[in-house]
């Protein structure tokens, strides 16, 4: 073997000329997969924390995996400086001159620096509101060049949206840790996860679907009473899943709070898909129009009067349905429980992991009354 292609730690060292845009784009890379792991291992120790019965509320997980995520790209950079400093000859790393500005999550703190002050957050204003039916309302939003905001392009792309009490003034975006420390926990703006409904990005539009569950929750009660002008504040976006073209039928399932993602995943298929998709809402004057392959069969099921997350309508519409052939995608956006038992069913069915998406996209969380100590 050469001596140029000596083995270390660090796998396989390269001689090379490396003018300063390689070295960008090496670092770029680093910066990337670095970010990506330590994203990975903070998901997995919230998961092993779930289990052991402790649980972070949605604002610090979100601070938790942005950490995790900036401590593995500034793992992976120095290393990979390190690396690229034995390749060049050097004795001593690489100089800090070609830093982490230049790469992406530099780049887009940048980006979110000059819109949102670094809050992390992207400040759109409310341009219209629209009633889908009487348990949903679709807030569409703009900003120039959508604040900053950058889709991902999945179909179940979804932000934190940002709400704060009214009655305080505060102007956004916000800066959540001066907050916690000059206010009650409880008046800290909070968070909700919402999938974005559709972006059009000539017009610099974007829109989110709202349920209004009648329980005073903080988007319910924002959505109910939006009004253009208002500002609406969301995150970066997420989301991992869009459906394969490369199946020949297709099974989707979902209540209200998953119809914004599922209706997304509908409009991405191809003109000649077939299937079918299991909507549950409450009642007949619920359903509204979704555009759709003509070939995906729209079965509206009704819980006529329970309360989302009580009615088992959705589970059972799901179990009538015949096994479909294994060239199957399976998208499935519920309440947790109901999540679990379709994809419970699903399992039956014998189909290529990869293809089937069972997300518990909300809890139903019931209150139960206090007992006072005797």
């Amino acid at each position: 073997m050469s001596k140029h292609h000596k083995h270390s730690k660090y796998g396989p060292q390269l001689v090379v000329e490396a003018p300063e845009h390689f070295t960008l784009q090496v670092l770029n890379h680093a910066e990337k997969s670095g970010a990506k792991v330590g994203a990975k291992v903070a998901k997995r120790a919230l998961k092993n924390a779930r289990g052991s019965g402790t649980e972070l509320n949605a604002v610090q997980t979100d601070e938790l995996l942005l950490a995790a995520q900036q401590a593995g790209a500034a793992a992976a950079i120095a290393a990979a400086r390190r690396v690229l400093g034995k390749s060049l000859g050097s004795k001593e790393p690489m100089r800090q001159g070609i830093d982490v500005d230049h790469t992406s999550l530099q780049s887009e703190r940048n980006t979110t620096s000059s819109t949102n002050h670094g809050f992390g957050q992207h400040v759109l204003t409310v341009k219209r509101v629209e009633r889908l039916s009487p348990e949903m309302i679709r807030v569409i939003a703009s900003a120039k060049q959508l604040a900053g905001y950058r889709p991902n392009g999945k179909a179940d792309q979804y932000v934190k949206v940002f709400f704060a009490d009214p009655e305080l003034g505060l102007k956004a975006p916000y800066d959540l840790k001066a907050l916690r420390r000059s206010l009650p926990r409880e008046k800290v703006p909070c968070t909700r996860s919402y999938t974005i409904r559709w972006i059009d990005q000539e017009a610099e539009e974007l829109a989110i679907d709202f349920v209004l569950h009648g329980d005073g929750g903080p988007g319910s009660a924002w959505a109910s009473s939006a009004k253009p002008g208002d500002p609406l504040v969301i995150s970066a976006s997420r989301g991992k899943f869009s459906p394969s073209n490369n199946v020949d039928n297709y099974v989707f399932a979902a209540d209200e709070a998953g119809i914004p993602a599922v209706s997304v995943a509908m409009g991405m298929l191809r003109k000649d898909a077939k299937g079918v998709a299991l909507l549950e809402v409450d009642g007949p004057e619920s359903e509204f129009d979704i555009d759709h392959p003509s070939g995906i069969e729209l079965r509206w099921v009704h819980r006529n009067g329970f309360r989302p997350g009580t009615s088992d309508v959705l589970s059972e519409a799901f179990s009538r349905l015949a096994p479909p052939s294994t060239s199957t995608s399976v998208m499935v956006h519920a309440e947790r429980s109901m999540a679990k038992a379709i994809s419970y069913m699903a399992s039956s069915w014998e189909l290529n992991k990869r293809e089937v998406h069972v997300s518990s996209y909300w809890t139903l969380r019931i209150k139960r009354p206090r007992t006072q100590r005797q």
